[in-house]
């Protein structure tokens, strides 16, 4: 499955080749008949004739419309962080699809129950029981078995927003599904804000009634591979020539991040989306850094600590989110519809959520 899924996303990049294009080509039938399962499912759900489960405590969704890219793990940390600097308890709930994603979660909100399940109702169930009084669902925007009081929906203004939809291509719904999203934040790493303007003016057309934000996920601390961002960040990057080492799925942004602020030339080095790194791949990034430094991401770190004593001296680069604007407007919008939900059921979210 992990080599199918591989060799997708290579695919919807244009990189598999004669033989991938034609393959891609040949399922068309299916994405048709994906795009016709989603149309109805969600037709059932906007009928009433598939139930929704309320949880008692509530849910906030950040999802997306296509697969990876946007800038949900940092977005999703910043919105756990800021519920916990109000004296709240939130919990992260989630599939659990990339192992280096729940890692991630756990270092940045040490504290913050990350509550791993496939069910994500039985996840926010758990979340309950641990006497978290608001879920972050994390990635929920298609998981509607769930009832959300505020829906989230991330775009990023690198991504094109419409394009083939699974297995063909990256969408798992078409641009008029925002039409069902209470937020949308734009997220932008290298975009101008001329591009994320126009992708926010495209989006509320989808969805009028929708608050609108939009967020820069900017380089921030630097740390060693073993390091603490908490405690042990640098100034700056490291010095000289770089090797940027990466396994995610839009890896350019992150490898522009590097190049922007480094002094020296940097060579990228892109792994496939979540990939568990082996000894012979920490082989192959010796190799190619020759003696040079390595950056990496959050998500990367998190895999490659185990093999911090095979690896040259690696850096890597913590994300940080920065409002654009939006953000009063998005917290009003939680508080407005949470706030009577909490009260009543006197699970504590107080009027300080703003």
């Amino acid at each position: 499955m992990r080599s199918l899924r591989v060799w997708l996303r290579r695919s919807w990049d244009g990189q598999s080749g004669p033989l991938g294009r034609l393959a891609i080509g040949l399922l068309l039938p299916t994405e048709l008949f994906y795009r016709g399962a989603v149309a109805l499912r969600n037709r059932c759900y906007d009928l009433g004739i598939l139930s929704q489960f309320e949880s008692r405590i509530p849910i906030i969704s950040v999802g997306n419309l296509a697969v990876g890219g946007t800038g949900k793990t940092p977005f999703a940390s910043w919105l756990m962080t800021r519920f916990t600097s109000l004296g709240h308890r939130p919990a992260l709930v989630t599939r659990g699809y990339g192992s280096d994603e729940v890692l991630l979660y756990k270092i940045r909100n040490p504290g913050v129950p990350v509550v791993v399940r496939k069910s994500k109702i039985e996840g926010v169930a758990q979340a309950a029981r641990e006497e978290a009084n608001v879920a972050v669902l994390d990635d929920g925007f298609q998981h509607r078995a769930a009832k959300r009081d505020v829906d989230i929906v991330l775009l990023a203004a690198e991504q094109s927003t419409e394009g083939p939809m699974l297995p063909r291509g990256r969408f798992r719904e078409p641009l008029n599904a925002l039409a069902r999203a209470d937020a949308i934040v734009i997220t932008r790493k290298v975009a101008t804000q001329e591009a994320a303007s126009a992708l926010g003016r495209l989006a509320i057309g989808e969805a009028p009634e929708a608050v609108l934000g939009q967020i820069h996920l900017v380089g921030g601390v630097w740390t060693e591979l073993e390091g603490d961002p908490h405690v042990e960040a640098h100034d700056g990057p490291p010095a000289g020539d770089l090797l940027a080492v990466s396994s995610i799925a839009e890896p350019d942004g992150f490898h522009e991040m590097v190049r922007s602020r480094a002094s020296g030339v940097v060579e990228c080095m892109a792994f496939p989306d979540h990939h568990p790194f082996s000894h012979k791949d920490v082989w192959r990034i010796v190799n190619r850094a020759a003696g040079r430094s390595v950056v990496t991401t959050e998500k990367d770190a998190v895999k490659l600590r185990t093999f911090s004593q095979e690896l040259p001296r690696t850096y890597v680069l913590c994300l940080q989110v920065a409002w654009d604007f939006g953000q009063d407007a998005v917290m009003a919008l939680i508080r407005q519809a949470i706030e009577g939900k909490n009260l009543a059921k006197g699970n504590g979210l107080s009027d300080a959520i703003a």
